[in-house]
């Protein structure tokens, strides 16, 4: 009698312990729920590390360089614009003085005549250097590339010139959202990253 009552009561405790296994559903075994790894995938970064959209003072007035080119690209979600210069072989080290704005709206440098830009954001660009070389009879511009440059892309949609006045040649970036950037600035460029919307 005791070894039957023995036996049942083993059956009852396989019973349940084979409800409980099915009742926790599919897992790894000996894992709790919360130690099973995701199935959906971790959600795209936002941003770019160390970006800011805080305005941009800086750079050093003594290095006077020659504005040569502008580049743009976009490569592994980050959108890219370069300003290239050349400076003196006696300048200092550090990058010509810039300064970097969102603005409500793009204008031409000198005469304020609002300038149509694709984006719904606007960031300002302008530094120091020589676009237009006035030190002869005649000006000759030292700067020969695109005045406006449209990639398209995720989040630089357009750049445009808009002037050269007295030593300070400013840009105007359109841009698809107001997305802060990662600023390189260094004697001979000013690299300006943005997060392409595309991979935001």
């Amino acid at each position: 009698m005791r070894a039957l009552g023995a036996l049942l009561t083993a059956a009852l405790l396989a019973a349940g312990c084979g409800e409980s296994q099915q009742a926790r559903g599919p897992g790894i075994v000996g894992e709790s729920p919360d130690q099973v790894p995701a199935t959906e995938p971790a959600p795209p970064p936002t941003g770019l590390p160390g970006a800011s959209c805080r305005n941009v003072n800086e750079g050093n007035p003594a290095n006077f360089p020659e504005f040569v080119g502008v580049d743009v690209d976009s490569d592994a979600g980050v959108d890219r614009i370069t300003f290239r210069f050349k400076p003196a072989s006696d300048a200092p080290q550090d990058p010509p003085w810039h300064f970097v704005s969102f603005v409500e709206e793009l204008v031409t440098e000198g005469e304020a005549r609002p300038v149509n830009v694709e984006g719904e954001a606007f960031l300002l660009v302008s530094f120091q250097a020589i676009g237009v070389d006035l030190s002869s009879e005649e000006p000759v511009e030292v700067y020969t590339g695109p005045k406006r440059l449209t990639p398209a892309f995720g989040t630089l949609e357009e750049a445009v010139h808009l002037g050269d006045f007295e030593g300070q040649v400013t840009w105007g970036l359109g841009l698809s959202d107001r997305a802060c950037f990662v600023l390189d600035a260094a004697p001979d460029h000013l690299t300006l990253e943005f997060p392409s919307s595309s991979a935001a």
